[in-house]
């Protein structure tokens, strides 16, 4: 972050809550971040407790993986659409 223009130094929670800049972080972006960091580790584990839980066979995890992957992608575009709207 550059220091050319002065302005009153603030917590990372309100720089990121409360960004009034382009380069500051939000809350968007946390979640974004977020969602980055656990979905594909969270997809791979929703995969192989649906097969420890006997719902398909071992063969089935890889699809399973890309059907959760998959869902997981339509639910994040349909919250920013709805988002958006708002």
């Amino acid at each position: 972050m550059s220091r050319d223009t002065p302005r009153p130094e603030r917590s990372a929670r309100e720089r990121g809550t409360y960004a009034r800049h382009g380069d500051d972080p939000t809350l968007a972006s946390y979640l974004s971040s977020l969602l980055f960091l656990l979905s594909v580790p969270g997809a791979i584990a929703l995969a192989y407790g649906g097969h420890w839980a006997g719902l398909y066979p071992y063969a089935g995890v890889v699809p399973a993986f890309g059907l959760v992957l998959a869902g997981v992608i339509v639910v994040a575009f349909a919250a920013m659409a709805v988002r958006r709207r708002a």
